[in-house]
């Protein structure tokens, strides 16, 4: 099964939150997280490391499409 959603920064109202394995849509394509990362000094958003070597910063209130399988019961 897959789970479809928004992702959202802490303190959002986005479903779930994101992490490693998720899919995320960027440029027009579906890529994986491979990790996170705090921005910089500062923490605030996340970065993202994806699967095409791209990186990708969430600051907070930004919102990305987001899906993840979920295991089998």
């Amino acid at each position: 099964m897959i789970r479809t959603g928004w992702y959202e920064l802490p303190g959002g109202s986005g479903p779930f939150d994101l992490r490693r394995g998720d899919r995320v849509l960027h440029g027009g394509r579906w890529t994986t997280v491979v990790d996170l990362y705090s921005p910089g000094s500062s923490g605030r958003g996340r970065v993202l490391h994806l699967d095409n070597g791209r990186l990708q910063l969430l600051r907070p209130l930004e919102r990305v499409p987001t899906y993840r399988r979920t295991p089998r019961d």
